[in-house]
């Protein structure tokens, strides 16, 4: 396990440690994606009629990511919890991606999972080939947050470093399935989940305890802002020169949050509420992106 301040999930009064995705807290907030009409009214229940053209074909939905996509802490106990994924989550109340693909094609697609808690983006290099081998005809990508949030701003991985890893990823995805999508979805904005815990003393404590992403709060704010942004813009263009790669538009980085979307547990990951807020958005990216 990695030393990762973001990474320590779970705490020491249950004495289990896992890794924390990203201050995903902020990208789970989200009020909806720019570019396309709303996927359907949050409080009639399951969508059933986006674009159904974007998943008619898929069948398998490949999963790249980190704790995040796994629902790390969003269920009562400390650890991975993926019926309560984004992305390849059962529970109604989250209405995850495969959800939505199963109400838009009649069935629910398998999932090839690739996530990996406390990922970086060169561990998922890694994870890919499994990915492929299953031959999905639609691939996440939700990956960046623990190369930002490293124990301090010197060991955060360089903006060129990502940039080359990245398009690496999409190569190998890509080249490897010749008619699948890939979602590219941006970074959440990190500093904005710093001014929560400075909000709130019970958070920044929670924080502390835990060594949550020293070089979040340990004065890199600024640092750790722009390395994101290098690291949004590396997805967006490398997405932007492939084929069959549709990119978020930068909804999630933009996206704000609440201390209710965020787990009880580590005040760091998302909680059911900000799964549900990103599967909303994840949906409304691909259905923008049409088939």
């Amino acid at each position: 396990m990695p030393g990762i301040g973001w990474d320590v999930v779970a705490g020491a009064k249950w004495g289990v440690r896992a890794c924390v995705a990203c201050a995903l807290g902020v990208a789970v907030m989200l009020s909806g994606c720019t570019g396309g009409p709303p996927s359907h009214d949050e409080s009639a229940g399951p969508s059933v009629t986006p674009r159904a053209a974007a998943v008619a074909d898929v069948t398998t939905l490949g999963v790249l990511g980190d704790s995040i996509s796994l629902g790390v802490n969003a269920c009562a106990q400390p650890g991975e919890c993926t019926a309560a994924s984004w992305v390849m989550g059962s529970e109604a109340s989250v209405d995850s991606l495969a959800t939505r693909i199963a109400h838009a094609t009649g069935r629910r697609p398998a999932i090839a999972n690739g996530a990996v808690s406390g990922a970086t983006i060169a561990a998922l290099l890694q994870t890919a080939p499994a990915v492929v081998a299953a031959k999905p005809q639609l691939v996440t990508i939700l990956i960046g947050a623990n190369d930002a949030c490293r124990p301090s701003v010197a060991a955060m991985t360089s903006a060129a470093e990502f940039r080359q890893a990245y398009g690496r990823l999409l190569d190998t995805v890509l080249d490897g399935l010749p008619n699948a999508r890939v979602l590219a979805l941006s970074v959440p904005d990190l500093g904005r989940l710093a001014e929560l815990g400075q909000a709130s003393p019970a958070i920044a404590n929670t924080w502390s305890a835990f060594g949550v992403c020293g070089a979040l709060l340990s004065g890199g704010r600024d640092a750790v802002a722009r390395r994101v942004d290098d690291y949004n813009a590396a997805i967006e263009q490398l997405c932007a020169t492939r084929k069959r790669c549709s990119y978020d538009g930068g909804a999630v980085h933009a996206q704000s949050f609440s201390a209710a979307e965020l787990s009880e547990i580590d005040h760091f990951h998302p909680s059911r509420a900000g799964q549900a807020r990103l599967a909303r958005l994840a949906w409304e990216a691909l259905s923008s992106a049409g088939g």
